[in-house]
Order: structure tokens, then sequence, then C-alpha cells
């Protein structure tokens, strides 16, 4: 079993989307390195039209 991070992943991506929020950004993109290997990693913002939060939070059910 994976080691337990000190900091959830749905955690950090909040606040990753808070932080990308404030800063009037929908996309981050970084290069990552973990466990030896390199990782292009990105992180975009869609916006949900509140009547749909409803059915998109179910398909994270």
């Amino acid at each position: 079993m994976p080691e337990q991070s000190a900091l959830s992943i749905p955690h950090a991506l909040t606040q990753l989307a808070r932080l990308l929020v404030e800063q009037d950004d929908p996309q981050a993109h970084t290069l990552v390195c973990a466990q030896g290997r390199f990782y292009r990693a990105t992180v975009s913002l869609d916006p949900v039209a509140p009547e749909d939060v409803a059915n998109v939070i179910q398909d994270y059910l």
C-alpha cells in the first residue's frame, strides 16, 4: 500500500484551485519529478453552471 501523504490529493487540489481562482488563471502547468521520473502536470478549472452541480457531484460518487 502506498505511504499516506500528510496532504490528501483532494485537499491539495482544492487549495490549488483556490489559488488559481484568486489569480484569475484557469490553468497551471509544471514539470514534476517523482520517483526518479519526470512528468508534465496540468490542472485546469472548468466552470460548472449552478444547475449542473448536482449532476457533476454524482459523477464523482
